[in-house]
């Protein structure tokens, strides 16, 4: 895989389920090339950080160096992870993404633009 944008390389030529420890399975096949997240459901995982950035001295904290930042206060006295915050950080900066793109689409298909007709002009039947 590689380090600076996370894919690897399309390597696969069959299909296999393999069978993981507590009863999950894994899918390897061909032709997909990733997961797209769905729905808010995604960032449920991380209702602990949710939290945390709810009880921010401001409500558009940026997690940064502002004062009375509760997510900063956690990450410093180690009450949360730096690498719990980096996946949390990953998966946000993927749904603003998708959720752009789906604007993006969505407004193409609502003001679609008009066509040109290329080519000659036809000529009136004699």
């Amino acid at each position: 895989m590689r380090a600076h944008d996370s894919r690897g390389r399309h390597t696969t030529t069959f299909r296999a389920l393999l069978p993981l420890p507590g009863g999950a399975c894994l899918i390897d096949t061909p032709g997909m090339r990733e997961l797209k997240l769905t729905g808010s459901e995604d960032l449920a995982q991380y209702a602990d950080i949710e939290a945390l950035a709810r009880q921010c001295r401001f409500s558009d904290c940026a997690h940064g160096n502002e004062p009375g930042c509760a997510v900063r206060t956690a990450l410093d006295s180690g009450e949360l992870s730096a690498a719990r915050w980096h996946s949390y950080l990953k998966l946000s900066a993927e749904r603003e993404q998708q959720e752009a793109a789906l604007e993006a689409q969505l407004r193409r298909h609502a003001n679609p633009r008009p066509t040109r007709v290329l080519g000659r002009r036809q000529r009136e039947p004699r």
